[in-house]
């Protein structure tokens, strides 16, 4: 029996370069991308553990005047709207392909696992001509809870075969996967290093492609 490998979506298989060099466009610091997204986590995050689970792009959407109020931006909301349209065009991550085709050649099944919706992720896989290569496109609104609820991986086990292995660029999901019970692989490109009040990751590596030739040598 072949194994599955679960990848993460926004920031693992898709950049956020784009996204972010709007927001500069807009006279945003650099760092702005990161308080949006690190303070709609927290949100998404809250509002999911207190049972009132809101879809990942609403709370986005919701938080980005927020941004703009806190840093002093005013942004407009013509120019809020046009921040939320890039991330209809992510970029994919060097490395992605060649990692799809590792293994797929090796006839591993491949899932993606995300906090955002489902249709937006086959959007940015049709998008990016890599469709075909993914069995399922899994979300967390399927159960109601965001990552890295223990719930959401067993969705991934509950549509995955053999060795079930995470990839994702946040430490946060690596440590919810391992505790889950599924092997891990953690991409350095977006946090460079990893949280060392988690559990080890199984594999750690710069990109997807080095990180799927590690995990076909390491698999079971």
């Amino acid at each position: 029996m072949s194994n599955t490998v679960v990848f993460d979506v926004i920031g693992t298989l898709f950049s956020l370069h784009n996204v972010r060099r709007r927001l500069t466009e807009f006279g945003a610091p650099p760092l702005a991308l990161d308080v949006w997204f690190s303070d709609s986590l927290r949100d998404y995050f809250a509002a999911s553990y207190a049972g009132s689970y809101t879809p990942f792009g609403k709370v986005l959407n919701a938080s980005m005047e927020r941004t703009s109020d806190a840093l002093g931006l005013g942004l407009t909301q013509d120019q809020r709207d046009s921040v939320m349209e890039t991330l209809a065009s992510l970029p994919l991550q060097p490395g992605a392909t060649e990692a799809f085709d590792a293994f797929s050649d090796a006839g591993w099944k491949q899932i993606t696992l995300t906090n955002g919706g489902a249709a937006f992720t086959r959007s940015l896989l049709e998008k990016a001509g890599v469709t075909g290569y993914f069995s399922e496109v899994l979300s967390c609104d399927e159960v109601g809870k965001s990552k890295p609820h223990p719930d959401v991986y067993e969705l991934a086990r509950e549509h995955g075969r053999g060795e079930i292995w995470m990839v994702a660029a946040h430490a946060w999901d690596i440590q919810g996967a391992a505790h889950a019970g599924l092997r891990t692989a953690y991409i350095t490109s977006k946090e460079a290093s990893f949280l060392s009040v988690y559990p080890a990751p199984d594999v750690l590596e710069d990109d997807l492609s080095a990180a799927a030739e590690t995990i076909l040598r390491t698999a079971s």
